[in-house]
């Protein structure tokens, strides 16, 4: 890449309609896998202008070095011919091989919390300023810019980047004159539908039908070696209220006296 941006930027310098953008991308997942990739993009102007001065502007721009080993595809976007290099990985740790053409230093770590990267760029190490094309401070950048972006698990807490797009993107302008300090930190979002609180009530349902089930199985069991419960004894009813009385017996009065003081007699 530190080869190459010298040849862009003379190029792009020649006609006020030519425009190259150099992009560096970076995009890991919550696994630590994701693709590192590097492309130049240019557009007809500058892609016909190539092909006046050197010949095959496809295969000159194809084959510059982006810093970068991995697959090179083509493609078009809009007036643009886009150039690109990007090499897959399946862990964070493969990373700072795969960047170290491009990087002076980097370093990634995901946690169950989230995501820290701290990374410096150094587009301009090899490049003697003295012996550049154009004053740097005289590049325009609609004819000629250059970014790197980092795309990382979670939602993002902190950056430096020059901008942060609406999907969490962040997106820094890469200076020719400096290194550029990139840091960054993400957290996994805590909030949202607890996807496990389902399953924990299925569970506990099926516990609490099984702990029911085996309780009827116990009363089953139970009442079936019980003894069968004895039959009340008879009750016994009152003599019949209805029933006739038994007749008194006649009581005689006793024979009357007469008294010798005084005499009674009938009326």
């Amino acid at each position: 890449m530190k080869r190459a941006i010298p040849l862009i930027v003379v190029l792009t310098m020649l006609l006020s309609a030519c425009r190259a953008e150099v992009r560096i991308s970076l995009d890991v997942a919550e696994n630590g896998s994701g693709t590192l990739a590097a492309e130049v993009a240019i557009n007809n102007q500058l892609k016909d202008l190539i092909d006046q001065l050197a010949g095959d502007s496809e295969a000159i721009i194809a084959g510059l070095d982006l810093g970068l080993e991995g697959e090179r595809s083509t493609s078009l976007d809009g007036d643009m011919t886009v150039y690109r290099t990007e090499a897959p990985f399946t862990e964070v740790e493969e990373i700072e091989p795969a960047a170290a053409g491009n990087f002076s230093f980097f370093e990634l770590r995901l946690d169950d919390e989230g995501a820290q990267l701290e990374a410096v760029l150094d587009l301009a190490g090899e490049l003697d300023l003295a012996e550049f094309p154009v004053a740097i401070d005289t590049i325009d950048p609609e004819t000629f810019d250059a970014e790197i972006s980092v795309l990382l698990p979670g939602e993002v807490q902190e950056h430096n980047a020059d901008s942060a797009n609406a999907d969490g993107r962040l997106v820094w302008k890469i200076p020719f004159d400096e290194e550029l300090y990139m840091a960054a930190g993400t957290l996994y979002p805590s909030g949202g539908f607890p996807w496990w609180l389902p399953g924990l009530l299925a569970l506990s349902g099926a516990l609490a039908l099984g702990v029911w089930l085996a309780a009827i199985r116990r009363e089953k069991k139970s009442a079936a070696v019980l003894p069968p419960a004895p039959e009340p004894p008879p009750v016994e009813h009152p003599a019949d209220a209805t029933a006739p009385t038994q007749a008194r017996p006649d009581v005689k009065s006793p024979p009357r006296q007469h008294s010798p003081f005084f005499d009674f007699d009938d009326e």
